[in-house]
């Protein structure tokens, strides 16, 4: 059989070698990083570094990242996390959150239990055919009474990179402006797809929460971190002996957290260059997939506003789920949509939310470059997808 060639790496990348070799250094300890004694601090000398390694990926503070089991649980945790202190302090009054309809379906449903827990009024914002929401829209849509903003980096299905620090800037100075005894605002950013290609600088960002993820990173899965800017109130979702400053309770996954860190410190170093050859992998494919016929089209954001890893395609001919099975036989893998709905066999509700429902329930496939794509897996693609 023919190599099989992976083009997947937005729902997970292949772990790095290099943070395969630094995990597997890391399960030689055996102390609890709690404990006090020599074993235990050699752990927690461990943590610490690579906790550095995060905070320096992300231009953040040290006590500003906060280790979890990975970005839904981060998400979930800064959503929640945040909206509840607010809404103790004010009970009664219909606090509401602003959001973009293309977010991931772990703040989707984190929105959700807002809803249903608080009483919370989710307002969503627009996006245009590329994808993109307006920071004009959201400082015109921000009430007294709006208290989080929700607007991914990177979006996971078409790739569409959104106006981030305008955002954030935007919210900052609607916080900065609230009158005294007013709800503040936050600005909460999925950055999962953003940060193995791009520099994240939080504070000229101006985010308040945002979450990465370990297996979008060339890490492991099971791990991601959450930064939470110094100041901003929080709830912790889970509780016990008091880890991770008291936000996050539970015994370290010491192998994963070493395996992050690794992965950070590669992130930063090697971005700009993953980036600027992904982005000519990107430019190749689209250029040829334009005119190879056969009914197919791309989907999605203009190259000024998309990630260089990301492309989706859809086929006047076939659904996206006939693509994805075909190039499955030949061995290549892509994606029909999100991995996370494509496992409920549900439409993509991002595709939904920018082209409608017909073009959802047809769907399309989402090709995905990473560290280990060449030129000749393109073109590979390419060949299987003019055969079909």
């Amino acid at each position: 059989m023919t190599d099989r060639i992976y083009f997947d790496h937005a729902a997970s990348t292949p772990v790095d070698t290099r943070v395969a070799a630094a995990m597997t250094d890391a399960l030689k300890f055996c102390g609890n990083p709690s404990a006090t004694h020599g074993f235990g601090r050699d752990a927690r000398t461990a943590i610490d570094r690579a906790r550095a390694a995060v905070a320096g990926l992300l231009g953040a503070g040290l006590s500003e990242i906060i280790f979890t089991s990975g970005a839904t649980e981060s998400s979930n945790a800064a959503i929640q996390g945040v909206f509840g202190p607010i809404a103790a302090r004010f009970p009664g009054r219909k606090l509401r959150v602003l959001a973009s309809p293309v977010e991931h379906s772990s703040v989707g449903e984190s929105l959700k239990a807002l809803a249903e827990r608080h009483g919370a009024v989710v307002d969503l914002l627009s996006v245009d055919k590329e994808g993109l929401v307006s920071a004009e829209e959201v400082a015109e849509r921000l009430t007294d009474d709006t208290v989080l903003v929700c607007v991914m980096w990177v979006n996971n299905v078409l790739g569409t990179v959104q106006p981030v620090e305008e955002i954030g800037t935007r919210v900052a100075a609607a916080r900065a402006s609230r009158r005294p005894g007013t709800p503040p605002v936050y600005f909460f950013c999925d950055a999962v797809q953003a940060a193995s290609w791009r520099q994240i600088l939080v504070r000229s960002a101006k985010v308040d929460a945002l979450t990465v993820s370990g297996h979008k990173l060339y890490g492991p899965a099971g791990i991601g971190a959450l930064y939470l800017r110094k100041g901003v109130e929080f709830q912790p979702l889970l509780r016990g002996g008091g880890q991770e400053g008291g936000r996050r309770s539970g015994t370290e996954n010491f192998p994963g957290i070493i395996g992050l860190g690794a992965a950070a410190e590669l992130a930063a170093r090697e971005a700009p260059a993953d980036a600027a050859r992904l982005g000519n992998l990107r430019r190749t494919f689209t250029d040829v997939i334009s005119v190879i016929g056969r009914g197919y089209g791309v989907l999605g954001p203009s190259s000024d506003h998309a990630a260089p890893g990301i492309v989706y395609v859809a086929s006047a001919r076939h659904s996206g789920d006939i693509l994805a099975l075909k190039l499955d036989e030949a061995g290549v893998a892509v994606s029909s949509g999100s991995s996370c709905q494509a496992s409920s066999r549900q439409p993509s509700s991002v595709v939904r939310a920018v082209y409608g429902e017909k073009a959802a329930r047809h769907g399309g496939i989402r090709v995905s470059f990473g560290r280990s794509t060449g030129p000749e897996d393109v073109r590979r693609l390419l060949d299987e997808l003019g055969r079909i």
